[in-house]
């Protein structure tokens, strides 16, 4: 195994933690929410959901945390595991190329699925070890000849990362078909060493579900229904037609529609049918100049078209499971297969579509920002004004119905995902806490939130205007926002 703290593995780490704190600065400073984020943040203890859901190894990174949520800490720690993860892919896909490297970098920091993974600070640092472990299995299988640890930290890295977040199965089963794309091209591929790693993946799997049964013996928990994942068995095996034709929808929607990231506005579709179209001449062009075998040919389009399928690989685990950006790491590991064999003229035809890629990719992280900081902001001065209006009776009980709908054209430019979504649940007792959680952290007061009861029959039948008293309650009605600013 060749030594990796090498200069200029130095500046690239220091490189990657510069870039990522300058695009993702407002994170640092600004208040930027979701529903998610606000019943979480500060302190979160809510790890029993965490364990329902097989993510055992969310706890672990919790009690060393001693449960705190501190965004600027937890920031920093997550810009350094990405770096690691950076320079990790940079090596073992050996791209040398300044250019390529820089430009890989680039697409890391910026990536909305990266973006949207540090938002989520109660759990960003645990899903980015989940990350790291997932690319560390196979960089460990491969650089290391010492057969006890080739073997037998890989599994345990799968399990560590599945113990964190199992949607980055799909993340392991990518690199480690893309990597062996690479060797394949290079006429480098062993089919024993393919199988061999497969067999890694397998009792990796096994273990992560044994593993996980255990913490659920042992929390006295109950796997949770979310996504149908208490009905892993005979149905997954039945749906795997169905997963299949899934899988392609999926790849299809990530890239060229606005149902997981915002693609038309910023016209991220046509950028990324260029970049597919440049992958397909680059491989050619790898094909004739590297003398690939023909054979190896044949596997590595084969393997180009069931692409979707790996990128996909936890809808076939884990029941009615959906992509949705959060899940989507596994898609950066194309551009990782672009860049890696990106090496003849075409590469500056390349650079110029990339670089567009990597524009809209920074416009739509900064307005996803924007996006959320304008609707905590609307929030927080609406409430501002009823407890303003109701100075003397500040012991009422409070309702917010509705939510603002943030149609600006700042709005148009961000990726979606949560950048679009209320700060504050629909059903009742989500928004009972949210609520009460919110006005106790940012206006310091301990208010009650009113009834289910009426809660329910303001949302049938309410005022137009947007604050008034009903039955000694105070409503906020956020549906009648615009109105009446």
């Amino acid at each position: 195994m060749k030594k990796i703290i090498t200069k200029d593995n130095k500046f690239l780490f220091l490189l990657t933690i510069f870039i990522l704190f300058v695009v993702h600065l407002p994170l640092f400073y600004k208040n930027i929410i979701s529903a998610d984020i606000l019943l979480n943040n500060y302190l979160y203890k809510g790890y029993s959901w965490e364990i329902s859901l097989g993510r055992f190894g969310l706890y672990i990174v919790g009690l060393i945390k001693s449960y705190l949520n501190i965004p600027c800490i937890d920031l920093v720690i997550s810009f350094v595991i990405i770096s690691i993860s950076s320079i990790l892919l940079i090596d073992l896909f050996d791209i040398k190329s300044k250019l390529n490297k820089t430009l890989f970098i680039l697409f890391i920091c910026v990536s909305p699925v990266v973006s949207a993974t540090l938002l989520f600070n109660y759990c960003s640092i645990g899903y980015l070890i989940s990350f790291l472990c997932g690319i560390l299995s196979v960089y460990i299988f491969y650089k290391v000849n010492n057969k006890f640890s080739k073997y037998l930290i890989p599994i345990i890295l799968i399990v560590v990362s599945l113990s964190m977040y199992q949607a980055y199965l799909s993340l392991i089963i990518t690199f480690f078909v893309i990597y062996n794309i690479k060797l394949l091209l290079d006429n480098n591929f062993k089919y024993m060493e393919f199988f061999k790693y497969l067999i890694c993946l397998v009792i990796g799997v096994i273990l992560y579900f044994i593993t996980m049964k255990l913490s659920l013996y042992v929390f006295h928990i109950s796997i949770s229904n979310y996504s149908n994942a208490d009905k892993i068995g005979i149905n997954t095996l039945i749906n795997i037609p169905d997963k299949i034709i899934d899988s392609y929808k999926f790849f299809y929607n990530y890239y060229f529609t606005d149902s997981i990231m915002k693609n038309t506005y910023m016209h991220n579709n046509y950028l990324n049918l260029l970049v597919f179209i440049l992958l397909v001449i680059n491989l050619f062009i790898y094909f004739y100049k590297s003398s690939t075998d023909r054979k190896n040919i044949v596997i590595i389009i084969l393997l180009l078209l069931l692409l979707p399928i790996f990128l996909n690989s936890i809808i076939f685990v884990i029941n009615d499971s959906k992509l949705q950006l959060l899940m989507s790491m596994s898609y950066i590991m194309v551009i990782v297969l672009l860049l890696s064999i990106n090496n003849f003229k075409i590469k500056y035809i390349s650079l110029i579509i990339l670089i567009f890629l990597l524009r809209n990719y920074l416009i739509q992280d900064q307005a996803t920002y924007l996006s959320l900081e304008h609707t905590f902001n609307t929030y927080y001065n609406v409430i501002d004004i009823a407890l303003k209006n109701d100075v003397d009776n500040i012991n009422k009980k409070y309702i917010i119905i509705g939510e603002v709908k943030n149609n600006s054209d700042i709005n148009k430019r961000n990726y979606g995902f949560i950048s679009d979504d209320s700060i504050f649940w629909d059903e009742y007792n989500l928004r009972k806490i949210a609520f009460e959680k919110f006005t106790d952290e940012y206006f310091g007061i301990k208010l009650e939130f009113g009834s289910e009861y009426l809660y329910n029959k303001l949302l049938k039948n309410s005022s137009n205007d947007l604050i008034y008293n009903y039955d000694n309650n105070i409503v906020i009605n956020l549906n009648n926002y615009k109105k009446n600013s």
